[in-house]
């Protein structure tokens, strides 16, 4: 039998099919290839996409067709305008959005933790004001509503949440970026609706080169220098040669492989599963699970010969010595590359992430079947429909005769043109002066009606169906009734048009779970100092308002989304029941500032602690002089007293005088 080396047998095929990770001379074609097949999957929904994102804002005569005439594709627009006619336009899907996102903003809800273990649940509140923190830092309520925006026109959001530098703030934190419908690529293979079975994800960055070695030369001038080389296109002392506009439509001919911007380099960000052969293992002596590469067995076989050796020293039989339990497997985890155009790796790692997944959240609407069905595109056609009828009753009232002068040629006046006529006809007071002839056709005025071939009808029909078909009815976008419709038919109409509604919204909101369900476990990870979090409205108790990390780092929360208990109206209720428990005598002053949202509170609270300090020093002095034997007068010792009634009551009638008002 034939011997090999064993440096020959270490890249074997059964390696490379248990360890998929090793890349070649600094660079993952094979990743990148992959990645690019991703993109090119998707290139007719970004297609669809921006089709319905330009009949949403206006652009509804650009789909291309055929010119027999010609020959050639051209938009509907030009093929209109070649006619001598204006191509009109009415949009109603502009408005059918801004009343689904109105409906959506309306109801401004926000995250809640809560800890799995009861006895944990003072760290819900404090993980739940840190949530709110991270809410306020982000704009999560500004980037939620474009956000579902964008998601009622094309179907498909995405977020990225992590924790990093951020420039534009010049601070460090846990941050959510949102990621372009057409920025973002993923496993177009994937059939859960859950995106449990995605395989590889990531999207396209266009930086500086500035950002560029910032961000990958780690300090390194030699590294800085390969990446200088590996742009070198993009770091010629030139101006960017091209700018967007502001206008729809302007940045939808991406490539993959190269920007669009000279000046600007590519990077391509993919973060893939990958598989690993590693081992399973169970310490019976510390109670512990974990998981370590293959080539670290030995390890681990030597931690158990010594134990064996220290077992058997102190008697203990060999069987009955606590060791770790070892099992091999095929580890599926995630990894994250930064890639160039040209395949050469900026960065690689496994995934940082305590959840050991990715950091984006997608969405995609409905996802059944594997498939897209964006809001907007439902309506289209309707659109599309109006438009055209709307054109054709121009067409129509264009070619009908308006205020048509007939005047018989042999009627003209002497000394005057047919000219002439025409200007003291349309003049104000003006006088046409001539002799009849006998028999002769006296001159008469033709005015008529466009043609009745039941355009109107035909209108009055999609602006129905428009309405049948999106489920946004005029009660949900507060038009007004009329004058013999009941108020609670009107509220039952505006009901039944929300409950249209609840499936996309629902979907919107298990996104938005799942998104802040990553970033709650990011900050988790990686906040690592304490700090004092104290959040406009918080009606939680001052102790959760100090975070510590050490305490939240290994307890696991639930987190849920819930109406926003920061709105003016759930205020006015948490404020109006405790004015009643207060009247009542329920709870003191101290506690009704404590929980309430009176825009009062604080100062008030500084006042009341002030005035117990100084009663508290005023009642130790008093208590001193008594234990030293001075012995108080009668009133002394009745006002002795009521200082310490006023502290034990945590109130004074100039307080309750004030809240009774209030």
């Amino acid at each position: 039998m034939k011997l090999y080396r064993k440096s020959q047998l270490t890249d074997r095929e059964s390696d490379q099919i248990t360890d998929t990770v090793k890349a070649k001379e600094g660079k993952a074609l094979d990743v990148l290839f992959e990645a690019q097949q991703a993109w090119s999957s998707l290139s007719k929904f970004r297609m669809y996409a921006e089709r319905c994102r330009k009949y949403t804002y206006g652009n509804q005569w650009g789909d291309v067709i055929y010119d027999s005439d010609k020959r050639k594709y051209v938009s509907e627009e030009q093929y209109i305008r070649d006619q001598g006619k204006v191509p009109l336009k009415n949009n109603m899907i502009r408005q059918l959005v801004k009343t689904v996102v109105g409906q959506f903003g309306s109801n401004q809800t926000e995250p809640v933790c809560v800890a799995s273990d009861r006895d944990d649940q003072k760290l819900g509140e404090m993980m739940t004001i840190v949530m709110r923190y991270a809410y306020s830092l982000n704009k999560m309520w500004e980037v939620d509503r474009r956000t579902f925006e964008n998601y009622v026109i094309s179907g498909i959001v995405a977020h990225k949440s992590y924790y990093g530098w951020n420039a534009a703030l010049n601070k460090e934190d846990a941050f959510v970026m949102t990621v372009p419908d057409n920025r973002i690529f993923f496993d177009t293979n994937m059939k859960d609706f859950r995106y449990w079975d995605c395989s590889i994800i990531g999207e396209i960055h266009d930086i500086s080169i500035g950002d560029l070695l910032a961000n990958f030369s780690h300090g390194s001038v030699e590294r800085a220098e390969e990446l200088r080389q590996i742009y070198v296109s993009a770091t010629k002392d030139t101006l960017s040669n091209f700018y967007q506009d502001l206008m729809p439509g302007s940045d939808e001919s991406l490539s993959f492989l190269v920007p669009r911007d000279n000046g600007l380099c590519r990077v391509i960000e993919v973060w893939r599963k990958e598989s690993k052969l590693r081992v399973k293992c169970h310490d019976t002596l510390e109670g512990t699970y974990y998981k370590i590469d293959y080539e670290e067995l030995p390890n681990i076989q030597r931690i158990n010969q010594d134990r064996i050796l220290q077992g058997i020293s102190q008697g203990i039989p060999q069987d009955d010595i606590p060791l770790i339990e070892t099992e091999n497997f095929i580890d599926r985890y995630w990894y994250a590359r930064w890639l160039s155009p040209y395949g050469d790796v900026l960065q690689e790692m496994e995934t940082p992430y305590w959840h050991k997944s990715h950091p984006y959240t997608i969405s995609i609407y409905p996802f059944n079947g594997g498939i897209v069905h964006s809001f907007v595109s439902d309506v289209i056609d309707q659109q599309r429909y109006i438009n055209r009828l709307i054109t054709m009753v121009d067409f129509i009232m264009g070619a009908s005769a308006k205020g048509v002068l007939l005047f018989p040629e042999d009627q003209i006046p002497d000394g005057m043109t047919i000219e002439d006529i025409a200007d003291e006809w349309t003049r104000y007071n003006g006088v046409i002066l001539f002799k009849p002839k006998p028999n002769g056709a006296l001159p008469q005025q033709i005015s008529t009606n466009a043609t009745n071939v039941g355009a109107y009808e035909m209108l009055n029909l999609q602006l129905r169906l428009l309405q049948e078909i999106s489920g946004v009815h005029g009660a949900l976008q507060g038009k007004s009734p009329s004058s013999n419709t009941a108020a609670s038919l009107y509220a039952q109409e505006a009901q039944n048009s929300a409950t249209n509604l609840v499936d996309l919204m629902a979907s919107f909101t298990a996104f938005r779970e799942e998104r802040d369900t990553k970033l709650m476990q990011v900050i988790q990870q990686f906040y690592s100092d304490k700090r004092y979090v104290n959040i406009s409205g918080n009606e939680y108790s001052e102790e959760a308002k100090y975070f510590d990390p050490d305490k939240v780092k290994n307890v696991h929360f639930d987190l849920t989304i819930t109406e926003s208990q920061s709105t003016p109206s759930f205020r006015q209720v948490t404020n109006d029941l405790l004015l009643e428990l207060f009247r009542a005598g329920a709870i003191d002053v101290k506690q009704l500032l404590e929980n309430g949202a009176f825009p009062f509170s604080d100062r008030l609270l500084q006042s009341i602690n002030k005035k117990e300090e100084e009663a508290m020093q005023q009642l130790a002095a008093m208590q001193s002089a008594q234990q030293a034997g001075q012995v108080p007068a009668g009133n002394e010792q009745q006002e002795l007293g009521q200082i310490q009634q006023q502290i034990d009551n945590n109130t004074n009638p100039l307080m309750n005088q004030m809240m009774a008002r209030v």
